[in-house]
């Protein structure tokens, strides 16, 4: 049973400096470069092999006071025969990398799993894996002060409090008032820099983590995954929430093994150009790590029975728009690669162009047929369509002021407009040109003659038995709010918020499939 509020409260008593770093990272932009200073290297003699450590300082004092629980001090540790750097050690240069594609392990502190050995995590197993990998192949480790995914110590115990109530870990996160992952890595480029490293492979198996750092600049050519090979009984239901709700790769078989007492893992007598111990199923594996780590890249791609999402998400989609909510459809990767909002015109609410209007670029456009627009007059916008991918716009449009319109840029005055528009009743009249909704008039036959959103639009809706006209409208990114949103993020985007995501490619799979039949 998930306890109540009330019950949770008493694990947790929040802080000034909780409330100041909590309100920080919904104010501040946490993915700013952060320099450090270089202090001191050392030898660092270990159980795994002979390492050197080399240590920073954050250079601004005033990020700590902001957030509390990002410690001031991150290190880099790397074998001492084979640095991910040209150095030289007596008369013998070492150094394999010069710089560009050196493995580099970004890890945060799990002082509960590192320094008390808890099972409750996977972190230090992944700690120990970096530091074989490094002792072997070269490369190192950039070792962070973020507790708890960045809460601190504490609040993780507090976390780790509700958790043992039933909570998962994002949501025990986020009932203290914390996002589920409050982790800064504005220092790793100033790190970087200073190690003389042009570019990376990234050993992780979180494509946020990808993300973050190729916002700051970061050059992330490659992934090397990091599989443990096996859970146990106290992690099964964090890693599950890692897979499920974080959206980590490479888990392969590792949680349906029942139960498993060893905490070493098991050899992997496999043949890759990745170190064996971070794959456990083979070329596949390592293949859909690669696909995961290029982000700015990846887009839908169809399957041996042509669909992308599958079958069922575009009956999910017309499910949804027939109650009057908004989809979410992808287009193809080597179109625009983007997702647009989607919803039925005739069904538009001012609270849904409200929620769209926040989410996206702002300019709401709704496919029509080219019957209709002709009905209501409303001619393309210029004679000579430049247009890239030949969207075609009309002459924008309002609803006239007798049907209640002020300014016409309102989320109500706007779901008036497209109403209007979708209704079979409404003459030019009702319409005031110029104004603030875009029409486009979809090609006939919709998404098998062209794969626009446009189309998409209009078979969504008239599948969802309303009228053939749809409103869209491109998604911004969340996390890089000057770009447009791409998959992967629009996955986490999707299912952050409870929106429906299909693509064009599965609504034209699914209109073939239903059509012949």
């Amino acid at each position: 049973m998930i306890p109540s509020d009330t019950s949770l409260n008493r694990f947790f008593l929040p802080s000034d400096s909780d409330a100041m770093q909590q309100a920080s990272f919904n104010d501040i932009d946490r993915d700013n470069v952060i320099e450090c200073d270089y202090i001191a290297e050392s030898d660092l003699p270990t159980d795994i092999g002979h390492f050197r450590l080399r240590a920073y300082r954050i250079s601004d004092k005033s990020i700590l006071s902001r957030y509390t629980h990002f410690g001031p001090e991150p290190c880099v540790i790397y074998s001492t025969e084979k640095p991910p750097f040209k150095a030289n050690y007596g008369d013998v240069e070492k150094g394999q990398f010069g710089g560009k594609k050196v493995p580099v392990r970004i890890h945060d502190q799990c002082f509960t799993s590192e320094v008390f050995g808890s099972r409750r995590c996977d972190c230090k197993e992944q700690l120990k894996m970096a530091l074989k990998s490094i002792q072997k192949n070269g490369g190192c480790i950039i070792y962070l002060q973020q507790e708890g995914r960045g809460i601190g110590l504490a609040n993780k115990v507090a976390a780790y409090a509700m958790q043992d109530m039933g909570l998962d870990t994002v949501d025990a996160n986020t009932h203290l008032g914390f996002p589920e992952d409050c982790r800064m890595y504005g220092v790793v480029p100033s790190i970087l820099s200073d190690l003389g490293i042009d570019s990376i492979k990234l050993m992780t198996n979180n494509p946020r983590k990808i993300d973050r750092l190729t916002s700051l600049g970061i050059n992330v050519v490659d992934t090397i995954p990091m599989v443990v090979a096996e859970a146990n009984d106290f992690n099964r239901k964090y890693l599950q929430t890692k897979k499920d709700r974080m959206h980590h790769t490479n888990f392969g078989d590792m949680l349906k093994i029942e139960t498993v007492f060893s905490p070493e893992p098991l050899p992997i007598p496999l043949q890759h150009p990745v170190a064996d111990e971070y794959i456990n199923e083979g070329e596949e594996m390592a293949a859909t790590a690669v696909v995961m780590a290029l982000i700015d890249e990846a887009g839908v791609t169809a399957k041996e029975d042509g669909y992308c999402f599958g079958r069922q998400s575009v009956l999910d989609a017309v499910e949804a728009m027939a109650r009057g909510e908004i989809v979410v459809v992808v287009d193809d990767m080597d179109r625009e690669n983007e997702g647009d909002f989607i919803m039925a015109a005739d069904l538009a609410t001012p609270q849904t162009i409200a929620t769209i209007v926040r989410y996206s670029s702002g300019v709401i456009c709704i496919g029509m047929e080219g019957k209709r627009m002709d009905e209501l007059q409303l001619p393309a916008m210029v004679s000579n369509n430049e247009d890239p991918k030949n969207t075609a716009f009309s002459v924008t449009v309002d609803a006239s002021h007798i049907h209640g319109i002020t300014t016409g840029i309102s989320a109500t005055d706007r779901a008036t407009t497209l109403r209007l528009l979708a209704s079979g009743s409404s003459n030019s009249d009702d319409f005031c040109r110029p104004g603030h909704i875009f029409p486009l008039r979809a090609k006939e036959g919709g998404v098998l003659t062209r794969d626009g959103h446009t189309e998409a639009a209009v078979d969504l809706s008239r599948m969802a038995g309303r009228h053939p006209s749809g409103v869209l409208c491109e998604i911004v990114s969340e996390e890089n709010p000057s770009e447009m949103a791409r998959l992967p993020e629009l996955k986490r985007f999707c299912k952050k918020h409870g929106f429906v995501l299909t693509s064009i490619v599965d609504i034209a799979q699914y209109r073939k499939d239903t059509e012949e039949e």
